[in-house]
């Protein structure tokens, strides 16, 4: 009875020895479907407690976000699956009202919130451990727009970051 378990545990091996052994046949491409996009839910992990409902307004995601100046600030989504001129970027969008309509915010101001989001908010949310992105991406709207539609009638502010030691490093583009 001995030798039975011993044939049983060699055979495996011995199989695959054989199946490595031989050439990989040719395979035809095939239409592969695309993977969906998950919008908001990309890394949950880092994310959490900011996916569920805030106090914002329809399409935004947790409650306002503090920014140097004062202004209110929503998360909307992070674009993960557009690469950027440098490869893997991270885009991250939110809303902010107050830069739009009839006294706006100053483009400073908006790009001083810009970066402190970037530090303060979008650096601790980037995966770990995982890819770490060429490019990070923070922008601002007074409006919701669909990610890659033109929209002028919106306000929109955006900058480009790389992240190094843990910080935001302004990225001319």
């Amino acid at each position: 009875m001995t030798g039975r378990p011993r044939i049983t545990t060699l055979l495996p091996g011995a199989l695959a020895g054989l199946v490595l052994a031989s050439p990989a046949p040719a395979q035809e491409l095939r239409e592969v479907t695309p993977v969906p996009d998950y919008g908001a839910v990309m890394h949950p992990g880092n994310l959490g407690e900011d996916l569920g409902p805030g106090d914002g307004p329809e399409g935004t995601k947790g409650d306002a976000i503090p920014v140097p100046s004062g202004q209110k600030v929503w998360w909307i989504d992070v674009i993960h699956n557009e690469a950027g001129p440098d490869g893997l970027t991270y885009r991250f969008r939110f809303l902010a009202p107050q830069i739009g309509g009839r006294s706006p915010l100053s483009s400073d101001i908006a790009l001083q919130d810009i970066e402190a989001l970037c530090n303060g908010w979008v650096v601790p949310r980037l995966p770990q451990p995982g890819p770490e992105p060429a490019q990070v991406m923070v922008s601002l709207s007074d409006q919701i727009v669909p990610f890659g539609d033109a929209a002028p009638e919106v306000v929109q502010y955006f900058d480009s970051f790389s992240v190094e030691d843990g910080n935001c490093v302004w990225e001319f583009f």
